[in-house]
């Protein structure tokens, strides 16, 4: 399993990836949203499960989103918007639409990450 965290809270990073330390998931936690694009771009299909914050600064989880629907890239990849921030039903519905898998609103406990992780173990 190998999972793809892209959100600017390091704390919250460092907390998820402490969590998952022990299990037999890979993790990868980039902390800046260009960074994070070019990582889906360069690595195409080799995450599992990849959690997208929305709210970053400079380069947005909406700039990403918007980037990959672009290229059709979107529906390739188990994107799941990971965010606290206000996003509208509407947002929701058309990032689902255009292939986003679903929304993971913060807080959120360890056993709804793990249940998440579960359902794209094998995808």
């Amino acid at each position: 399993m190998k999972l793809l965290v892209i959100d600017d809270n390091k704390d919250l990073t460092e907390a998820i990836y402490d969590s998952l330390d022990s299990s037999e998931i890979e993790c990868k936690m980039i902390n800046d949203g260009k960074a994070g694009l070019d990582e889906i771009l360069n690595g195409k299909g080799k995450y599992n499960l990849i959690l997208l914050d929305i709210a970053m600064p400079n380069f947005s989880g909406m700039d990403i989103l918007r980037k990959l629907k672009n290229e059709d890239l979107l529906r390739s990849e188990n994107i799941v918007i990971f965010t606290a921030s206000s996003i509208t039903d509407r947002d929701i519905d058309d990032f689902v639409a255009s292939g986003a898998k679903g929304v993971l609103k913060k807080p959120v406990s360890l056993d709804d990450l793990t249940e998440l992780i579960e359902k794209y173990r094998n995808e």
